[in-house]
């Protein structure tokens, strides 16, 4: 009688502590919904990857400036332009699910960095929450004027002319543009050399002094160039046709079914954000993205407003993540 007595004080005991839980997860949950409802309080930091004057940047302030006049706090652009992006991803990934630190990060960042820097310092999956994608930027296989090819299929019977003489310049070793010159060689059996610089801007300079014979380079390193008449534009390495160039076939319209790269940028937050914040968050972009005053000014840099949902997103992250590892992979890339 004395054990069942004990047993039904201890079910009791175990029953009121339930309840207490459940009351505090309830009260939790309460208390979070509210502050994302009433969010935002106070400033909130945009961090940046890169330093004033980038594309990152050039993405990250006009959507800044937006949301500071909807919201009525001040959303401060914080560049933090040191360790190819690193430091920032990983400040980042140690900062508070609150929703005052916001990110925008790059597909370079979020995707080709963890694959080659090993460890990054951060997960790409597991430190940060996915807010939704903000823009493309177009990247193009570009060549001098001089130079006898018009079509990708021209590019490939040269290289194939001369087994290693070609070479493509790149804005980095582990980069996306370093990975479609890879991608190139293993959907083709070429044997183009790849030629890192620092930066995009100076892998086009190298290509117009003739250090190099091709560049995969970004559209508005390339723009000025592609207008004055000095390079020419052989392919675009996205999925499909840009609005910006359009007469320009895609690599898979030039005979390469499944080659895609394009830089694109996004919006996160840490990870263990609530989801009504991002919510709230992913709208906003959403609503600055579609208005003409921001959308026309960033296309005219070569940036394409293309919001996303934060699923998206992340199926973005992980084809991209699968085809970089099956480029690595087929060409036995070392780094």
């Amino acid at each position: 009688m004395i054990e069942s007595s004990l047993a039904e004080s201890n079910s009791a005991v175990m029953a009121a502590l339930a309840t207490v839980l459940l009351g505090l997860a309830a009260t939790s949950l309460a208390l979070a919904q509210d502050a994302a409802r009433s969010y935002p309080m106070k400033p909130i930091r945009l961090i940046a990857p890169f330093p004033p004057g980038g594309g990152t940047d050039a993405v990250a302030r006009p959507i800044a400036a937006s949301f500071t006049k909807a919201w009525g706090q001040p959303v401060v652009v914080d560049n933090r332009g040191s360790g190819g992006g690193v430091i920032a991803h990983q400040m980042v990934a140690q900062a508070l699910p609150d929703g005052y630190t916001l990110f925008l990060s790059t597909g370079a960042g979020m995707v080709s960095t963890p694959l080659v820097i090993n460890p990054a310092g951060y997960d790409p999956y597991k430190d940060f929450t996915p807010v939704g994608l903000a823009t493309l930027l177009p990247a193009f296989l570009v060549a001098q004027v001089s130079l006898p090819v018009n079509t990708v299929q021209d590019v490939i019977a040269m290289a194939r002319a001369n087994p290693g003489k070609l070479t493509f310049s790149s804005s980095g070793t582990g980069g996306g543009h370093h990975f479609a010159v890879e991608m190139l060689n293993s959907m083709t059996g070429v044997k183009g050399i790849h030629v890192p610089y620092k930066g995009g801007g100076p892998a086009i300079v190298a290509l117009l002094s003739g250090e190099v014979t091709f560049c995969f380079g970004n559209y508005p390193a390339a723009r000025p160039h592609l207008n004055s008449g000095r390079l020419k534009a052989i392919a675009m390495a996205g999925a499909k046709r840009t609005p910006l160039m359009p007469q320009v076939p895609t690599m898979i319209e030039s005979g390469l079914p499944g080659f895609e790269y394009t830089t694109w940028y996004a919006l996160f937050g840490p990870a263990r954000m609530s989801r009504t914040m991002v919510d709230f968050i992913n709208a906003e972009l959403h609503r600055v993205l579609h208005d003409r005053s921001i959308a026309e000014p960033l296309l005219a840099q070569g940036a394409e407003a293309t919001p996303s949902t934060p699923e998206e997103l992340t199926r973005r992250m992980r084809d991209e993540q699968a085809r970089w590892m099956k480029v690595i992979k087929s060409q036995n890339l070392k780094f």
